[in-house]
């Protein structure tokens, strides 16, 4: 099993050329088509303005910029990089609607980190998390601080019984072929095992032996600490290059309502995140 089609956010915002580089590493490992959607709304538009035509020009000028610039990094490892530009959209919506429907025809998604520090209005800031919720595709985040010349050498997976993480551990198989460790993390199990009896994370290790992959096992009790911070704890202890999770939560009319530990791994990760939903 191996990852076939894969979409990249691109925009002209800082970090888009690092999450461009991971894109390209994973197409290479994967042997898969790895095709950028040029997405980004114009941070000075303000509704129907005049020389709207001049607006869409520099639009197309930009986006050509970015094609020559990161098609030449994909053919450099010999990865051929597909590019699609959408049309400068009119609202910061429009751009995580374009986004969500090329989704339809990928087996993942590459998308970064919002940094408020960097923002500029041409992005939403809670696109990954749309993304996420209701695309029915696992997203790969990359933040925005860190370099990755590495992903999936050594993972952690935070298991939870539950539809999300069964979908999250299933997407990630194929970033796991080749990892030299991964841990499987539960956190405050026998709390969740009177509340919703399911497969432990000594279950889910053997379930990744049965496909080649070497996985340990491990459980945490809180004890008073934030399930995002032990998460985040995990990561910093193992070294890990990828975490792989189920994001917890829903939408209703475009408005996020995210577990408490999906929102602090959004706001806080330090390292590539994988959510399925």
């Amino acid at each position: 099993m191996a990852l076939k089609d894969i979409l990249v956010h691109v925009d002209d915002t800082a970090h888009c050329e690092k999450r461009v580089r991971v894109a390209i590493a994973i197409a290479k490992q994967q042997g898969a088509g790895l095709t950028a959607l040029f997405c980004r709304a114009d941070p000075d538009l303000k509704g129907f303005e005049p020389h709207m035509d001049k607006r869409h020009q520099a639009h197309q000028a930009l986006a050509e910029k970015r094609r020559e610039q990161y098609q030449a990094l994909a053919a450099n490892d010999g990865v051929t990089l597909e590019w699609i530009t959408a049309k400068l959209p009119s609202t910061l919506d429009k751009v995580t609607n374009l986004l969500i429907e090329q989704t339809q025809q990928v087996d993942m998604v590459i998308v970064g980190q919002h940094d408020e520090s960097q923002a500029d209005g041409s992005v939403p800031e809670e696109m990954p998390e749309h993304l996420v919720l209701e695309t029915g595709r696992p997203v790969l985040i990359v933040p925005y601080a860190g370099e990755f010349t590495t992903l999936g050498d050594k993972v952690v997976v935070a298991w939870t019984p539950g539809r999300e993480s069964v979908r999250a551990l299933n997407d990630a198989i194929p970033l796991m072929q080749n990892a030299r460790s991964v841990k499987v993390v539960a956190i405050n199990p026998k709390k969740r095992d009177r509340k919703q009896p399911g497969v432990s994370a000594e279950q889910i290790a053997e379930h990744l032996g049965r496909h080649g992959i070497k996985a340990q096992s491990d459980q945490f009790s809180t004890q008073g600490v934030d399930e995002g911070d032990l998460i985040l704890n995990a990561l910093s202890d193992e070294r890990a290059d990828l975490l792989v999770m189920g994001a917890y939560g829903h939408h209703r009319f475009r408005e996020l309502i995210l577990g408490g530990v999906t929102q602090k791994i959004f706001e806080r990760m330090t390292t590539p995140v994988l959510m399925s939903h």
